[in-house]
C-alpha cells in the first residue's frame, strides 16, 4: 500500500529466456501460417472447411497470445488457454467424429451435440470439452497427439475454469501482496509458451493431414521438434531451481 493506502499498480518486463522463446514460438506460428495458406476445400466439404475455419482461429489465438506475453500481459493469455483449446478439439471432433446431422446441426443452431442413442426422447444434449476431446483421442487412435487431448483437459480444468472465468487462480497472479501487478511466475509463464507451441503444432498438423498434405506436415513437425526440445529444457531446468 503507498502512503494513501491506494494499492500501486506495479510495471516489469518480461525475462529475456521467455522472449527468446516468445520469439522462436512466433516465427513457428508464421510457418504454420504459411504451409496451410494455400489449401483449398472444396464448398460442399462441410468437414474440412469447419476444420480450416477452427485451425485458423487457433493460430490466430496462439499468435495474439505471444505477443501479449512478450508484452508483460499474462492474464490475458492465461484467459485465451482454454479457449484455444476448446477450438482445437471442436474442430477435429466435426472434423473426425460428426455425424452429417451433428455437423448440421451445429451450423444451424450453434450447437455441437451427442448422438441419439436408440430409445432416446426429449432435447438433444450437448457435448462437455471432456467428451470432445475423449472422442477425438478415440478416433485417432495411435496416430493421435503424443499429449492426448483428454489429458490435457483432465490435468488442466480447474485452472482453465478459473483462468478463464475470473477465478481465484488468476486473480492471485495479478496482486503480489503489496501491488497489483502481473505475478506469474517466470515458470508459469514458460508453460503458457509450451502450451501455445503445442496448440499450434496440432491445429496445423492435422489441418495439413486432413487434406493429405503429408509432407508439409512432416516440415512442421521438423520445426517444431528443436523449439520443442529446447522449451522443455528450459521449463525443467526452471523447475529445479524452484522451491517446493
Amino acid at each position: 500500500m503507498s502512503r494513501s493506502g491506494i494499492t500501486k499498480l506495479k510495471l516489469s518486463n518480461p525475462d529475456p529466456e521467455i522472449i527468446f522463446s516468445s520469439f522462436e514460438i512466433q516465427k513457428f506460428i508464421k510457418t504454420c501460417k504459411n504451409a496451410i495458406e494455400g489449401l483449398q476445400a472444396n464448398p460442399t466439404d462441410k468437414r474440412k472447411l469447419l476444420l480450416m475455419q477452427f485451425s485458423l482461429r487457433v493460430l490466430y489465438n496462439t499468435s495474439a497470445s505471444i505477443q501479449l506475453t512478450t508484452a508483460n500481459h499474462n492474464g490475458a493469455v492465461a484467459c485465451l488457454m482454454r479457449p484455444t483449446f476448446e477450438l482445437l478439439c471442436r474442430g477435429l471432433w466435426l472434423n473426425l467424429c460428426a455425424t452429417d446431422y451433428q455437423i448440421d446441426y451445429f451450423l444451424n443452431k450453434d450447437r455441437l451435440t451427442k448422438k441419439k442413442q436408440l430409445g432416446d426422447i426429449g432435447k438433444v444434449r450437448d457435448m462437455n470439452l471432456g467428451e470432445l476431446a475423449r472422442e477425438v483421442d478415440n478416433r485417432m487412435g495411435q496416430n493421435g497427439f503424443p499429449n492426448k487431448l483428454f489429458d490435457i483437459f483432465e490435468e488442466n480444468k480447474k485452472v482453465f475454469n478459473s483462468l478463464t472465468h475470473g477465478g481465484l487462480i488468476l486473480l492471485n497472479n495479478t496482486f503480489d501482496g503489496k501491488y497489483v501487478t502481473n505475478s506469474f511466475s517466470k515458470n508459469d509463464i514458460l508453460l503458457q509458451c509450451y502450451f501455445q507451441l503445442l496448440m499450434a503444432a496440432s491445429a496445423t498438423t492435422s489441418l495439413l493431414s486432413a487434406f493429405e498434405n503429408y509432407d508439409e506436415a512432416e516440415k512442421i513437425i521438423h520445426e517444431f521438434n528443436p523449439i520443442h526440445d529446447t522449451l522443455r529444457e528450459t521449463i525443467e531446468l526452471q523447475e529445479s531451481f524452484t522451491p517446493d
